[in-house]
């Protein structure tokens, strides 16, 4: 039951994105401004910006060094001298991601306002921005593109993640918009907004998910959000397991924190069809894997635990959503790796078992996580 709901919202969505197919990007280039926080983000920041700056529907970047203790500082310096009036280098006092935001965008001065992360990429040649703005021109406040996953120089996680990040997000939150009435998540990677409503809203610490605490925030005000799947940028993924597991109990543990913040939410439109369902899938999700995996051991012994875990129908869907990945990456790799994203999928249960319903019930989150930062590396 659960496949051929899946397959019938991918029919859906794909019907959706055939039909706005002739959609053109917006033609009001240089009428945007970009606030991008760091901290500690030396080994990437300077390709990252430089993207940026390359953008030509971008006016100026904001960068706030939010008080790194490796050398951001100074190449943010290098920066500026080489790009006078383009660059602004803030500097301050460590107090987090959301004052990080809040201090750049005091200095913005565009209508709209694009909101990434040091270790990204945006690629300077396309029109995803263009995109994002035509959705605002069309009426939305707040629009949503995809953040992919840089595989430069990445290992064999990154391509496991990679397999199935881009085709899951368009799917999902697609869906979340159609019948919530807006996407689960702005992401805090690749985030366009007017520019006074995030002025109006402001950005908090409250939580370890600040982007995720907003997007709530602005459905909560009646704000308008949008999901535009024509816009893409390459975070860092993390290369290792430890680091994987810190940042899914980030996120999970922040989802069930919001929860608690914007309980109002909870049973209205957007609740019911996008949030809730987030938190039942994984309860769901638990328990009907463990009956699957007794009764496979049951009947089939010690192999019966490969069968649970990998059926035929799963890898046939992920395989061809591995497709779309690799077609899009061009890297065929990620077809083979898809079958490995089972990964995810336990690390999310653990992670829910462990620590997400004790945050749901407390309202106590982590310590904010640093994923190790690498050099873009360029072909």
């Amino acid at each position: 039951m659960k496949t051929a709901l899946f397959i019938a919202m991918c029919v859906y969505i794909l019907t959706r994105l055939l039909r706005r197919r002739h959609h053109q990007p917006s033609t009001a280039r240089g009428s945007i401004d970009a606030v991008v926080p760091a901290f500690n983000e030396g080994p990437c920041l300077e390709r990252s910006l430089t993207d940026l700056l390359r953008n030509p529907y971008i006016a100026k970047v904001i960068c706030v060094n939010d008080g790194s203790t490796d050398d951001t500082a100074q190449v943010l310096e290098h920066m500026q001298s080489k790009w006078s009036g383009r660059l602004l280098a803030v500097h301050q006092a460590n107090t987090g991601k959301g004052g990080a935001l809040m201090h750049g965008l005091a200095h913005v001065t565009c209508p709209q306002v694009f909101l990434t992360d040091a270790d990204t990429r945006i690629d300077p040649l396309t029109d995803g921005l263009g995109y994002m703005l035509a959705e605002i021109e069309r009426g939305a406040d707040a629009v949503g593109g995809i953040p992919s996953s840089c595989l430069h120089g990445a290992g064999f996680l990154p391509h496991v993640r990679a397999s199935l990040k881009l085709p899951m997000i368009v799917i999902k939150r697609s869906f979340q918009q159609w019948l919530g009435g807006a996407p689960f998540i702005i992401s805090g990677s690749c985030g366009l907004f007017r520019t006074q409503v995030l002025r109006d809203v402001g950005f908090s610490d409250r939580t370890k998910v600040e982007d995720l605490d907003m997007s709530w925030s602005l459905v909560a005000k009646g704000y308008r959000l949008r999901q535009c799947n024509r816009s893409f940028v390459y975070p860092q993924e993390c290369n290792t397991i430890a680091e994987e597991w810190r940042r899914w109990r980030r996120w999970i543990v922040g989802y069930a924190v919001c929860m608690r913040l914007h309980k109002g939410l909870l049973l209205s439109r957007f609740g019911v069809f996008s949030i809730l369902p987030m938190a039942m899938l994984a309860v769901v999700g638990m328990l009907a894997s463990l009956a699957t995996w007794v009764g496979a051991i049951q009947h089939h012994g010690p192999v019966g635990i490969l069968i649970a875990v990998l059926p035929w129908v799963w890898l046939a869907i992920v395989s061809i959503l591995g497709a779309f990945s690799a077609a899009h990456h061009r890297n065929a790799w990620l077809i083979p790796a898809a079958v490995f994203s089972i990964l995810y999928v336990l690390l999310a249960y653990a992670i829910w078992a462990t620590h997400g319903f004790k945050g749901l019930l407390t309202g106590r989150e982590p310590v904010r996580d640093k994923p190790t930062r690498y050099s873009h590396v360029v072909e």
